[in-house]
């Protein structure tokens, strides 16, 4: 398992800027919106989450520990989109972005 460490926060930093336009599509070397809405990212999160478990069941793992990684994998989420809000605050950005 990966700690969140100061390293971990970095990468969601980087990540999140990549999603606003203060990164987007700088580093891909493609044209698309020049940002994703956050509240598009939010509405995402239940799909990410529901969409996650059949994934976790397969590898032979009890119902509990399915039920384990599941909760574990909400919480990761919940707080990498958390982290990821504080870029969308950016006073540095033009837009409203939410």
């Amino acid at each position: 398992m990966r700690p969140y460490d100061q390293d971990w926060i970095s990468y969601q930093n980087e990540i999140a800027l990549r999603h606003t336009s203060l990164k987007k599509n700088q580093l891909d070397g493609v044209q698309s919106t020049p940002y994703v809405p956050l509240r598009d990212i939010a509405a995402f999160i239940a799909v990410m989450n529901e969409t996650i478990k059949p994934y976790l069941a397969p590898k032979g793992s009890s119902a509990e520990d399915v039920e384990n990684m599941h909760r574990a994998w909400c919480k990761s989420i919940q707080l990498q989109i958390a982290l990821w809000n504080r870029r969308y605050r950016d006073t540095r950005q033009q837009r409203k972005e939410w």
